[in-house]
């Protein structure tokens, strides 16, 4: 979110208009009956030649009665001590209990408004209104044009930040929070710190020790008012709470100077839910994995990887090898976190950082996931296979030392998420495939980009192409990514292309397109897209195949007892699928019928 949309708007007649949209809005709402006192101090206007009090007069005006022309005029006390101060009092009906009423102040002439008032936050002032109906209140006193002497103010600022460590979005030591408003120019120059002394019991009975703290000292008029909010900044980017505890005009959170500790408030309003512990066990069946060669108990580790550590370093599982089961792998998490609240995770093969595929079934946004228990106990998360990969999919796996796979990408039209344009002088890399592992990415960057992802241009075309081994116990699913000159801008952050292997020991890809990830044609099926045609007396059939994947076929369908015929030349691993991915056949048109299908392990 851009910080203009964050901060108060600068023009009175917009402002005036946002506040009687704000006023239509809260109308729906249960009307209050809350008494208010309007007052201001006209002494610097006096002295400014603004306000005359033999021939001027002043009024208020704002959402409390429906922002009125020329407003509540406003009268002084002759006898006070100081007879410069002008007030009046309203009976509010049309602002909520509990809401905000907005107003400002103006100079009237012969009954006319003449000047209105300028505050320092460049907004109308604001004042939450006592919940209870039937109340008074009676607004700070301010200077007229917020031009009374500078008054030093020392204000500290508290917000708790609970919920949003245990959801994943602010994370201490990687993130930053700041308080920006008026006051400061609306920038990251204002940074709060935790306090960990602070236990902060919240309306849901909830105590939290997140709570972070600043004080910052401005010299602006008595009383004038400020508005602010709280932004969590991820390197360049910052992140503005969204707030119901605000001005509805602007949606920021407002204060009065003076010397003051603004009570506690929720990131967000979003309060710390009573938490839960939970111990969390881990299992995940490896086998599959070390009988296709991808995982050597001598030499390979499997990992954990989740919010539990904001994706931090792994946690390794260990094995029984003198179990029953010595290819389970488990580990034991503590979560301390809101009942029932959504975790996610993901198992990492070491070395060379293998991620597993899971499968859409058992994932979310490509991550394994997991619920707490609504109260305080242990769960058990698994068994499951690395990958999903149970041991009849073996066939889904290289079993050759490596297949070369051919690569082709068209970069017509091509422009990156970065908003580069593709010409012939730039260069085209393919990721996911380092080291010959599946779904495994080097870094990205220009400088980071190694020679050897480095396609080839296809002479007087837009075409890049390039060969590299897939090694043997990779699964057939391949998970990669092209980028313009080393970066990560063909698409968003894990939307990557999706192809399979249909034949050892070497295969060529379609031409993918750069950019298209998620198109049907970029995003394969596992096998399929049976087609039949004739041609003369050969009946024609065409799909997509692979390794075992095969026709069957069978000369009647009955509804009970239909005999289907294995015809395995067809397999993919018996019938060469061309370059593309499309298998093909060839039947005599006999003189009965003949129905096909094709059978396989997706």
């Amino acid at each position: 979110m851009q910080n203009i949309m964050n901060r108060k708007l600068v023009f009175k007649a917009i402002e005036t208009a946002l506040c009687a949209g704000a006023m239509l809005l809260w109308a729906a709402s249960a009307s209050a009956d809350t008494v208010v006192t309007f007052q201001v101090d006209m002494t610097g206007a006096i002295s400014n030649a603004l306000f005359n009090p033999s021939t001027n007069g002043v009024v208020a005006r704002g959402t409390f009665d429906g922002w009125a022309t020329p407003g509540m005029t406003l009268t002084n006390n002759p006898k006070a001590a100081n007879t410069n101060i002008y007030s009046g009092t309203f009976d509010d009906t049309s602002d909520a209990n509990g809401a905000t009423v907005n107003w400002q102040f103006a100079i009237t002439t012969n009954g006319a408004i003449a000047t209105f008032s300028s505050q320092a936050d460049s907004d109308n002032y604001c004042l939450r209104l006592p919940a209870t109906s039937g109340a008074s209140t009676n607004a700070p006193l301010v200077f007229f044009d917020d031009d009374g002497a500078a008054q030093t103010n020392n204000i500290t600022f508290q917000v708790d930040m609970g919920e949003q460590i245990i959801l994943g979005t602010f994370v201490p030591g990687t993130q930053t929070l700041y308080c920006q408003g008026s006051f400061e120019g609306w920038s990251d120059t204002f940074q709060l710190t935790n306090n960990p002394a602070i236990l902060h019991t919240n309306r849901l009975g909830a105590v939290s020790t997140n709570v972070y703290v600043g004080t910052y000292t401005l010299s602006p008029s008595p009383n004038a008012e400020e508005e602010y909010k709280y932004v969590i900044a991820t390197g360049g980017n910052n992140a503005y709470e969204t707030t119901t505890n605000s001005d509805p005009a602007t949606g920021n959170r407002f204060f009065f100077n003076t010397n003051q500790t603004i009570p506690i408030v929720d990131y967000a309003d979003l309060p710390v839910s009573p938490g839960v512990t939970n111990n969390v066990t881990f299992e995940i069946d490896m086998t599959t994995q070390i009988q296709v060669g991808n995982f050597n108990t001598n030499v390979n580790t499997v990992e954990i990887h989740g919010d539990f550590n904001s994706w931090g370093s792994g946690q390794t599982l260990t094995n029984n090898p003198g179990s029953s089961t010595p290819n389970l792998y488990s580990t034991v998490i503590q979560y301390m976190g809101a009942a029932n609240a959504e975790h996610y995770f993901k198992y990492v093969i070491q070395p060379g950082t293998q991620w597993e595929n899971v499968s859409a079934a058992n994932s979310s946004g490509g991550n394994r996931y997991l619920f707490l228990l609504s109260t305080n106990g242990n769960l058990t998360n698994g068994p499951v296979y690395f990958s999903d990969a149970t041991p009849s999919s073996l066939i889904d796996f290289v079993t050759v030392t490596n297949c070369m796979v051919t690569f082709t990408v068209n970069m017509t039209n091509a422009v990156g998420t970065d908003s580069v344009v593709f010409n012939t002088g730039d260069v085209v890399y393919i990721n996911g495939l380092n080291n010959g592992v599946n779904n495994s990415f080097w870094t990205w960057g220009v400088l980071s980009a190694p020679s050897q992802y480095q396609m080839t241009n296809v002479p007087n075309t837009l075409l890049y192409s390039i060969t590299l081994p897939v090694a043997q116990g990779q699964q057939d699913d391949l998970i990669y990514k092209y980028s313009i000159n080393g970066n990560d801008d063909e698409a968003g952050f894990a939307d990557n292309h999706e192809r399979w292997i249909r034949s050892l020991p070497n295969y060529t890809m379609p031409v993918d397109t750069f950019g298209s990830q998620g198109a049907p044609t970029q995003t394969e099926l596992p096998a399929g897209n049976l087609k039949i045609g004739v041609a003369g007396s050969k009946v024609n059939l065409s799909w997509l195949g692979r390794r075992g994947v095969h026709l069957q076929t069978a000369t009647n369908l009955l509804s009970k007892g239909t005999v289907w015929t294995d015809q395995l030349q067809t397999d993919g691993t018996n019938l060469i699928v061309a370059p593309g991915g499309a298998a093909a056949t060839n039947y005599s048109v006999g003189q009965g019928n003949l129905y096909y299908r094709l059978v396989g392990p997706n």
